[in-house]
């Protein structure tokens, strides 16, 4: 991620498609109380329906070396919100069916994790895997994985990562690190338990974190951050926009080193 450049990301920017955005279609919310079984589903059909939409795009043919094409970052990032929003209205909907899943951050508790995590699964494959029409339920559950590093990796250094689907593709970093490994990774980028694998004395104006930050992180903010290019909607951030936030934050790193 270090060795992209701003140049990269804005031709990348700059390729996206007017209509272009990371937001997907919100169901309405759903509130927890006394109902049917067939009440409860018609109130979880317009989030499973979002969700099938999401979970059954047809890859992009990238015209490379993938001849069944590929998903970009974005895809991914959207799928997970689409399913993050069915698993909370299948939470409020059928209590009795899921576990509560603790969603900390932590290697330690990561294997009690996955375990509620795929008990809940299990819940959710009979509304699911009927409907996947393009896909299969263990693609599917490859995809979520994705999708979830995905959102991770943005809370933690912005969607300006999305960006990069040829340098930070999905398989990479599905393939890449088991559950445990990439905990440890996001958690240690998180806690700047990586800033010490670098060289910070020949890179001054990256050296410093801010208040107390992992330097790492600062840096990869200061050039991935949402702001810089993504609307709070979820669009495409205006090239002049992107420009005077970009400067800013320049401007900022320097004041920092002073």
């Amino acid at each position: 991620m270090r060795s992209i450049t701003l140049s990269d990301l804005e031709q990348k920017a700059q390729r996206l498609p007017e209509d272009f955005v990371l937001a997907i279609e919100q169901a309405a919310d759903v509130e927890a109380g006394e109902r049917t079984a067939e009440e409860a589903a018609d109130l979880l059909e317009p989030s499973l329906r979002i969700l099938t939409i999401h979970s059954n795009m047809k890859p992009h043919l990238d015209n490379g070396m993938n001849q069944n094409g590929i998903y970009y970052n974005a895809d991914y990032f959207r799928l997970y919100l689409a399913f993050d929003q069915f698993q909370r209205h299948f939470g409020i909907l059928f209590p009795n069916e899921v576990v509560k899943v603790n969603e900390e951050i932590d290697s330690t508790n990561a294997s009690e994790r996955d375990r509620e995590r795929n008990a809940n699964m299990k819940a959710y494959r009979g509304w699911i895997e009927p409907l996947l029409t393009e896909t299969n339920w263990a693609a599917f559950r490859r995809n979520i994985v994705v999708g979830e590093r995905m959102m991770q990796l943005t809370k933690v250094v912005g969607q300006g990562v999305l960006l990069m689907t040829k340098e930070l593709s999905g398989s990479k970093l599905h393939l890449t690190f088991t559950n445990n490994e990439w905990e440890d990774f996001i958690n240690g980028l998180e806690q700047g338990k990586w800033d010490d694998t670098i060289k910070w004395e020949s890179e001054p104006l990256a050296a410093k974190g801010r208040d107390g930050e992992s330097m790492l992180v600062t840096e990869l903010q200061r050039k991935f951050g949402t702001h810089h290019w993504f609307t709070p909607d979820g669009h495409v951030a205006p090239p002049e926009e992107r420009r005077i936030s970009l400067r800013s934050s320049a401007r900022f790193s320097q004041v920092d080193e002073a």
